[in-house]
């Protein structure tokens, strides 16, 4: 009989190790119901990296050009390390966030290489945060949104569908606001144009249906494929028809007439781009943004002060002091603009009284490592806030036998939502231990 305790004692030691999954559970038991988050499940089916208060909300940021590696990574590993240059604007915030360096995909270099940034693939794949828009972007009016200044270049996109496409990105502020805060005005004509909508697809649907056993199998494999996205368009569809019987919510921000879009006005709409993102969190319209900070040959003036070339000039330094030091400029002016980000989403609570930071899994860094010979290793890498343990500063070696990749990093934000992922994007290890 005490073999048999001690040998039930063990098993179930080791089972508390394991998350309990919610889902499961329920399927365990026959059920197919999504039972509310019960006090009894709170430390178990919870617990993702260590924490028993898993993210609600993920933003994606990244910067077109990178940054100076020398000037954004730490010297000094561990939390007593020295704020670096690029990110002295954050230091505020030291105990708010992460720094990993030595992460990447292993992939494509050059400009090209940069849509792998989120999805660990340069020809096309699911992004990580259009995952994570499918696990919790229901619970938003918009499941996601996109978000740039002006017009990017092709090679520049972040948020990739299931099937590699590449998602459109809002560039306009004035676009966002609309988006964010319609009209009733607004709603009528959007409720016409969404019925309308509706009447062409089912009539899609019907004639699709009609031809479907007069082709061969393979083409059927196909019509199969087309009603799949026919069908999801029309989930979407009826999404936006539920959400627009809601009311949009009231803000008294003030937007400029006119959109700084110009190249030369890029910072300006960065910081403005910034402002809506925090209204969106605050307001609750998304659970998911990715936003690309743009990087092209204009010529900034910081601090009353003309630079001496373009910003993708600066950018291929050829190890240039000078040119270094400038390209440093246009950096902190970005993670600027990222600390009053961090400020306006620290300082409101969301719906369970928990700070908004807090609730939130903020990823920022650039797909870009480095610019001046456009390798796409080392990728600089901060997250911050989604209730995870932060202020180190975490270094991986890149030539052992099993090194951790960025991917590795994306497996334990996604897990922080609660969604059952183990690989992703070649990677299948994990950094829960590190966050923890």
């Amino acid at each position: 009989m005490d073999d048999f305790m001690k040998g039930w004692q063990a098993s179930r030691s080791k089972a508390l190790k394991v998350p309990l999954d919610r889902r499961r559970f329920l399927r365990g038991l026959g059920f197919s119901l999504a039972l509310p988050m019960l006090e009894s499940f709170k430390d178990a089916s919870l617990q993702a990296a260590g924490s028993s208060n898993p993210a609600k909300r993920l933003v994606c940021i990244g910067t077109y050009l990178g940054f100076h590696q020398a000037d954004f990574f730490p010297r000094q590993t561990g939390k007593s390390y020295d704020m670096p240059y690029v990110l002295e604007p954050l230091t505020r915030f030291r105990d708010q966030f992460s720094i990993f360096s030595g992460l990447d995909h292993r992939g494509r270099h050059g400009h090209e290489g940069w849509k792998a940034w989120m999805s660990g693939s340069a020809s096309g794949s699911v992004s990580m945060d259009q995952l994570v828009a499918d696990h919790v972007g229901h619970h938003a009016r918009y499941g996601s949104l996109q978000l740039t200044c002006g017009t990017p270049p092709d090679a520049a996109r972040l948020s990739f569908t299931r099937e590699g496409v590449a998602l459109p990105m809002i560039g306009r502020p004035s676009v966002l606001f609309q988006t964010l805060f319609r009209s009733d005005s607004d709603r009528a004509r959007m409720a016409y144009v969404l019925d309308g909508n509706g009447s062409v697809l089912d009539d899609v649907m019907e004639e699709a249906k009609a031809i479907q056993g007069q082709v061969s199998r393979r083409d059927q494999e196909k019509l199969d494929e087309y009603l799949t996205s026919l069908r999801e368009v029309e989930r979407r569809l009826q999404k936006q028809k539920d959400w627009l019987e809601r009311p949009y919510p009231k803000t008294d921000y003030v937007l400029a007439p006119v959109d700084p879009v110009s190249p030369e006005q890029a910072l300006e709409c960065e910081r403005v781009m910034y402002d809506l993102m925090a209204l969106s969190l605050t307001t609750d319209s998304t659970r998911v943004l990715s936003f690309l900070v743009p990087g092209w040959s204009q010529v900034f003036e910081i601090n009353g002060r003309r630079l001496s070339a373009g910003y993708h000039g600066l950018s291929h330094h050829g190890k240039e002091a000078a040119k270094i030091a400038e390209y440093n400029l246009v950096g902190r002016e970005h993670v600027q603009r990222f600390s009053q980000f961090l400020e306006k989403v620290s300082s409101h609570q969301d719906a369970q009284g928990r700070s908004l930071l807090d609730s939130t899994l903020i990823v920022f860094g650039s797909g870009m490592g480095n610019s001046n010979t456009h390798d796409n290793s080392n990728l600089p890498t901060l997250i911050s806030g989604g209730g995870f343990k932060h202020g180190h500063h975490w270094a991986y070696e890149r030539s052992t036998r099993r090194p951790r990749l960025l991917g590795d990093l994306f497996i334990t934000m996604m897990q922080q939502f609660g969604m059952e992922i183990d690989q992703f994007a070649g990677a299948n290890q994990n950094l829960n231990d590190f966050l923890s």
